[in-house]
């Protein structure tokens, strides 16, 4: 399982380092060298070793080639996507069309997703990562701190001493 993030920086070659801690999960779950670099945005990039991605392969080979839905998606993921293989010093190739679209060069942010990582712009992950969480809080119901105090007294557990 991939997770937490990690600061990169993408070469002036498109390539970059992947973390230490995601090379244990790598080297633990024995993937390979073969990765799948794709985006399904265009903003973000999307790193799947490639026994995770043949299974998402397998799934979308469930849905009749008919759907535009799978088509648009397959079009997307393919316009961006190529197949990488890791270098000796633990670097991928960042495809150079999802580079220019994403803005992936310099100082990036590397994070797990489960399956798969992301690659993303920092400025862009920064800007998108606060926007969900500002619509997550307009979400909250509010509550006033006597409430809360009450509410988790009735479950057994008090806030206060």
């Amino acid at each position: 399982m991939f997770r937490g993030s990690y600061e990169a920086k993408v070469d002036d070659k498109g390539r970059f380092k992947l973390p230490a801690g995601f090379m244990k999960v790598i080297q633990q779950k024995q993937y390979g060298a073969e990765f799948f670099i794709t985006s399904f945005d265009g903003q973000i990039g999307e790193i799947w070793p490639l026994p995770e991605w043949e299974k998402k392969e397998a799934e979308w080979a469930l849905i009749p080639d008919e759907s535009r839905e799978k088509q648009r998606f397959l079009d997307q993921v393919n316009f961006y996507g190529q197949q990488v293989e890791i270098d000796s010093q633990d670097r991928l190739l960042v495809p150079q069309r999802l580079r220019a679209r994403a803005a992936l060069v310099g100082e990036v942010d590397i994070l797990g997703s489960g399956r798969s990582m992301k690659i993303a712009n920092h400025q862009v992950m920064q800007r998108r990562v606060e926007a969900e969480a500002a619509l997550a809080a307009d979400s909250l119901p509010v509550i006033s701190m006597a409430d809360a105090m009450d509410f988790m007294a009735g479950q057994g557990k008090t806030g206060r001493s």
